[in-house]
């Protein structure tokens, strides 16, 4: 024979919830107990808020995240009653539309289950929003507080510009890393980026290597102690970023090549002493160091091709004049233009019996 609810009569399902029905069970006892009130600290600039003495990135708005760390909260501090075996929260929901620092109230669904049934109970809490400026942003603001430097240089001296807005390209695609950028100082030798997370500073390290077959070196400075009396540190982290255009003449470890341009393993270039392509792997510590521009001298001609015909291709040092005539096997000869015509003039490498037709000079 089936029981009743002591309470208010109901017939139960099996013995009920305690000898309660889940409605009666729920009013007398709750599902879970939770916090009355909680506090909400978010940063004022980024939205990122405090939780367990820490920082976490936030949501896309300070709504969605105050709903998201309530949640967590809520779920952490919950105790199930006694008869309750799982609770859970359901939904919570702001009855005032979030407009900024005060007081809120929530509407907080519980849910559970016990002895094989749902419970549902629904709760009042009260938010306390409060803003702040988190670490991060309070040292973007002050210029201080950084914890690591990312160094820019170039071979060429100083950055391009292309190479700059490759920069600021890599900071836009990676909001993980720009927003531990605090600042960011453009002087005469590059680009100086102030972050304060090492991790961060080595993803984008990371990154301007892969972007731009760039050597990438680290160093580690102690600069005094934590409040916990840990060491703290440092990073420096310094990339050389080899800059040549297309077509130029550079040398690697002293012997010329010719550069092509960059993949994602380094610089690519064609060995002037075999004629083949390889690829300088920039990323090896110190094989930059062996790579400059390459002094020709005379072997860097000015010629105008006069005729192309079968397998001969003649060309005229337009410098010397009719004293220098070149007849070279059009198999020695290597264009790196779209087109050659007669009566045009070419800047030319000659090297190793390969004639190296880099660009038209007009």
């Amino acid at each position: 024979m089936a029981g009743v609810c002591p309470s208010c009569g109901r017939t139960l399902e099996g013995s009920g919830v305690r000898r309660l029905c889940p409605d009666c069970y729920v009013e007398r006892y709750g599902v879970a107990r939770i916090p009355e009130a909680v506090k909400f600290v978010y940063c004022r600039d980024c939205g990122a808020y405090r939780y367990q003495g820490g920082w976490n990135e936030g949501l896309e708005s300070v709504e969605d995240t105050l709903r998201e760390y309530l949640h967590m909260v809520l779920t952490v501090r919950m105790k199930p009653t006694e008869a309750v075996e799982e609770a859970w929260v359901e939904s919570i929901e702001l009855v005032q539309a979030f407009a900024g620092p005060g007081v809120y109230t929530a509407l907080v669904t519980v849910a559970g289950r016990a002895g094989g049934q749902s419970l549902v109970e629904r709760k009042i809490i009260t938010v306390e929003a409060s803003q702040a400026l988190c670490p991060r942003c309070t040292a973007r603001s002050t210029g201080r507080g950084f914890e690591a430097e990312v160094k820019v240089r170039s071979t060429a001296g100083s950055l391009g510009r292309d190479v700059k807005t490759g920069i600021a390209r890599v900071l836009r695609r990676s909001r993980s890393i720009a927003g531990f950028v605090v600042k960011v100082d453009e002087n005469r030798e590059g680009l100086d980026i102030y972050l304060t997370d090492q991790t961060a500073a080595r993803m984008l390290a990371g990154k301007l290597r892969s972007e731009f077959s760039a050597e990438v070196k680290e160093s580690y400075k102690l600069v005094g102690r934590q409040p916990s009396g840990r060491r703290k540190g440092r990073l420096t982290i310094s990339v050389r970023i080899p800059e040549y255009r297309p077509g130029e003449l550079i040398s690697v470890e002293g012997r010329p090549h010719l550069y092509l341009g960059r993949s994602g393993r380094g610089l690519v270039t064609i060995d002037l002493d075999t004629g083949r392509e390889r690829v300088v792997d920039t990323s090896r510590t110190g094989v930059l160091a062996g790579v400059k521009r390459y002094e020709p001298g005379a072997r860097l001609r000015r010629m105008m091709l006069l005729s192309s015909s079968g397998d001969s291709m003649v060309f005229l040092d337009v410098d010397k004049g009719m004293q220098e005539v070149v007849d070279a096997p059009r198999g020695s000869v290597r264009p790196f233009v779209e087109s050659m015509e007669p009566g045009r003039v070419y800047e030319v490498f000659i090297h190793g019996g390969r004639i190296y037709v880099l660009r038209e000079t007009g």
